[in-house]
């Protein structure tokens, strides 16, 4: 039993329902969301973080692969150039000694082994005789 049962007159204002939206509850419902939504973004940007260190780090191995082949090939032309040169260094100076032209050398001197007539396969060397 309350008071207002007691009492003859009936006041208005006690037989009201309670209101259904209060602003209070509103703004409670409006704060929520608001930490949910900040919950939301702080867990994407997370996993942007992630993303973007996973990311770096595929490009860290493909620059220090593509370093390693660079390397190697600039390696490779460091040698060829090297050949290159002392091919020419040997021909000039072997063109500078000989009287008579390379290409007369290599057209008449230069002969597959197989065509030298040091390559008698009947000749026996007198070291490798057994007399």
């Amino acid at each position: 039993m309350s008071l207002a049962d007691l009492l003859p007159v009936r006041f208005g204002f006690l037989d009201r329902p309670a209101r259904k939206h209060r602003a209070i509850d509103e703004l409670d419902r409006q704060r929520a969301l608001r930490a949910g939504a900040d919950l939301l973004i702080r867990g994407l940007r997370l996993q942007l973080d992630e993303q973007e260190r996973r990311h770096m780090e595929v490009i860290a191995r493909i620059d220090a692969r593509h370093a390693e082949i660079v390397e190697g090939l600039e390696r490779q032309v460091a040698e060829l150039e090297h050949r290159l040169n002392v091919a020419s260094l040997a021909e000039s100076a072997a063109a500078t000694t000989q009287e008579i032209p390379i290409e007369e050398i290599r057209r008449h001197l230069v002969v597959p082994l197989h065509e030298s007539p040091l390559a008698n396969p009947a000749h026996v060397p007198a070291w490798a005789r057994r007399d």
